[in-house]
């Protein structure tokens, strides 16, 4: 049956509307592209795209009727969201803890990924933009290195750019070990990654990629492991700055006003604001005599997220988390070992997740924007990947 609304459309109309929403569709996925990519590069730059992103997605959203998106995410993000909001209301002055919720607001990438990276072939052109984009700014870290008084940074700092080159790594090595057509550019990309990993010297990136590079060796190829154990070990031993870093890892722990002190002194302050005491007011820290008084958070997602937002926050965090690691692992398991690609973007996903949160057991990378927007990119792969494991499976 014909609505009325269409009866009264004139000749051709219908094709109009489908064209437009066609375009706007198409927008949408450009812009999407466009902020993947220039993530590397500029928050400035990042969040004016994703700003574009979804307007024109939620003008699309409109057109196609407002259809109701569901993921398997939704409840646990929408905890998170309730505790955060709560704790800014009840914790230390609101007004600011409400102004900082804003950077939770960047969890619609999820759904942004979701709604338009609907197949593996768009799928790995995210990955695609994201990498090129990582491989330019690690190429010119290394020239930042190498001539610093000739080369001024341009790009992110060297722990921003570190957290973002593991999932780099993450999503290469994968695509590397599949079996299927060669990708000519990931070899040179991947040497570009680690190069730039490594005269960033930042410890708890190392350890995350460490992780991610276990979980990939053990799920896609063993003898990545015993690759990935001679670069460590040949890194160790030729690398002079590499090798300081480490041995020096234990001493620096406990140096004071360091990360033990830290940890210290954001657990007292839970045990003060079981509640938590709102989004951005880390710096009640600096209250206490031995932490340095441009520390503002708790070098430790989970302490973080207990100092801001309370247990409950934390119960939600650790539930949204949970939630999504199970659907990456059970991802894997559904999928028929002929499709490669999908098969690498899902060992990548889990991969980067792992590295990502052991990263994060030493620094505070949900906090940092940046590696947050690359963070919920792989979160919207992943219910992409997981749907299409579903459906193949």
């Amino acid at each position: 049956m014909v609505s009325g609304r269409a009866r009264a459309l004139p000749a051709g109309a219908n094709g109009r509307l489908r064209a437009h929403d066609a375009d706007l569709s198409a927008l949408a996925w450009r812009t999407l592209c466009g902020f993947v990519f220039s993530i590397s590069f500029s928050i400035f730059i990042a969040q004016l795209l994703l700003v574009l992103t979804a307007a024109f997605a939620l003008a699309d959203w409109w057109r196609r009727g407002r259809p109701w998106i569901r993921t398997p995410l939704d409840l646990p993000i929408a905890c998170f969201l309730a505790a955060a909001l709560f704790a800014a209301l009840i914790g230390l002055y609101p007004s600011k803890s409400l102004y900082g919720l804003r950077t939770y607001l960047q969890v619609v990438i999820v759904y942004l990924v979701y709604a338009y990276a609907r197949d593996v072939e768009r799928c790995f052109a995210l990955v695609r933009a994201f990498s090129w984009g990582a491989g330019i700014t690690a190429a010119y870290a290394l020239l930042v290195a190498a001539a610093p008084s000739i080369f001024p940074r341009l790009f992110l700092g060297s722990m921003t750019q570190s957290g973002q080159l593991l999932f780099a790594v993450s999503f290469a090595l994968p695509l590397l070990l599949r079996r299927g057509p060669a990708v000519p550019w990931l070899r040179p990309a991947l040497a570009l990654y680690l190069a730039a990993l490594v005269v960033n010297l930042k410890r708890g990136v190392w350890l995350g990629m460490i992780a991610s590079v276990m979980t990939i060796g053990l799920l896609a190829s063993k003898r990545l492991l015993l690759g990935a154990a001679l670069v460590v070990t040949l890194a160790v031993t030729l690398i002079t700055p590499v090798r300081t870093r480490i041995t020096d890892s234990a001493r620096d722990l406990f140096l004071p006003g360091n990360r033990y002190d830290i940890w210290v002194a954001a657990i007292d302050v839970v045990k003060r604001f079981p509640m938590g005491v709102g989004r951005k007011n880390g710096e009640i820290l600096r209250d206490y005599p031995n932490i340095p008084q441009h520390h503002k958070h708790a070098h430790n997602n989970p302490l973080q997220v207990t100092l801001e937002s309370g247990f409950l926050g934390l119960g939600a965090f650790l539930w949204w988390m949970g939630r999504f690691a199970v659907l990456a692992w059970r991802a894997i398991g559904r999928i028929e070992p002929s499709d490669a690609t999908l098969h690498a973007l899902a060992v990548g996903v889990l991969a980067s997740f792992v590295g990502f949160h052991v990263a994060g057991l030493v620094e505070y990378n949900f906090g940092d924007s940046e590696v947050l927007e690359i963070f919920f990119v792989t979160m919207g792969l992943g219910l992409v990947v997981d749907e299409k494991a579903r459906r193949s499976g």
